[in-house]
């Protein structure tokens, strides 16, 4: 059975076909923002470049999406904006177009590859509490709590984006504008009124040029970054962190990462040390599916639900 998974960004589509459990073909989609939100996508653009690669699919095929944002995953649906905008579609009445369609399931995009990096490690590691980070235009997460995807009542765990990065005080940031590529790079316009947007490689270019505004931006962010990774091992006393995206890749960042999670384990004020979380570095490891992690965690819940189906008719 082929199996059409496809992991929705702020700025683009990565598609990846499995025939069973095999990677068949791979697809990445550049999604236009809307005019005035440059940072925002609507759905419905994102559902036209969708069916634009189902339209050539005449065999039977099962659809997993994973989407930013709180998604109810029972009723299939998009809970609310984010950088997916006029999210209020019936997707299943739209995806009935394909009369080939056998399964359909869609779920939040940082616990969808949570739950695709929980189940490549537990093929050789015991692991029952985890956290996957995803660095992306925003910061995702997703949270695995006694091996299975923690959803909350009102299925917004793991939206550490939205948490206040600052509890001190009127100032700070939300979690997403401190740590995620998206913001750090729209900063970086921001601040040099530029009309085009860098990409992650060309930051890192002019950072190696020691460029002024961007050593001060990206050291700024990696500390930052460091500093809610700690924070949240000390929240949940996990076993496992994991970080992807597509930045997770890039040697330099994950080797300035590793060593500002050193320098920062130990809370320091005026000289005194107090709280030192002596595990993180243990803990903290780059994600082993990086940027695809989405779309294997979409085809294993392709595989849980089939399962669940079975037993189900079965009984």
């Amino acid at each position: 059975m082929l199996n059409y998974t496809f992991d929705i960004g702020g700025t683009g589509i990565k598609c990846i076909v499995f025939e069973d459990k095999n990677e068949i073909k791979e697809y990445h989609i550049d999604t236009k923002s809307t005019p005035n939100e440059q940072t925002k996508t609507k759905l419905i653009d994102v559902l036209e470049k969708i069916s634009q690669i189902l339209e050539n699919e005449n065999n039977e095929f099962n659809l997993a999406i994973a989407i930013p944002g709180p998604v109810d995953h029972f009723k299939k649906k998009v809970l609310a904006d984010s950088s997916i905008i006029d999210t209020n579609i019936d997707l299943e009445k739209y995806f009935s177009k394909f009369k080939n369609l056998k399964k359909f399931i869609l779920y939040n995009d940082a616990k969808a590859a949570a739950y695709g990096e929980f189940i490549k490690r537990t093929k050789k590691n015991k692991i029952e509490n985890m956290a996957h980070l995803t660095i992306g235009t925003a910061i995702g997460c997703g949270l695995i709590i006694n091996k299975k995807i923690l959803h909350g009542k009102n299925f917004r765990a793991g939206e550490v984006g939205k948490m206040r990065s600052n509890i001190y005080g009127k100032d700070g940031f939300t979690v997403t504008l401190d740590t995620g590529l998206g913001a750090l790079l729209f900063k970086h316009q921001y601040f040099t009124k530029s009309e085009k947007k860098l990409s992650g490689f060309e930051l890192f270019e002019k950072y190696n040029n020691n460029d002024p505004l961007c050593v001060k931006l990206v050291d700024e962010w990696i500390d930052q970054l460091s500093k809610f990774i700690i924070n949240l091992d000390f929240c949940l006393d996990l076993d496992l962190i994991t970080l992807g995206g597509a930045v997770s890749s890039n040697k330099q960042f994950v080797s300035m990462l590793n060593e500002a999670i050193t320098k920062n384990k130990t809370f320091e004020w005026e000289g005194r040390k107090f709280e030192t979380n002596t595990e993180i570095e243990d803990k903290f490891k780059i994600s082993v599916l990086r940027n695809k992690a989405a779309c294997y965690g979409g085809l294993a819940l392709l595989e849980t639900k089939l399962e669940r189906e079975k037993i189900w008719q079965k009984n």
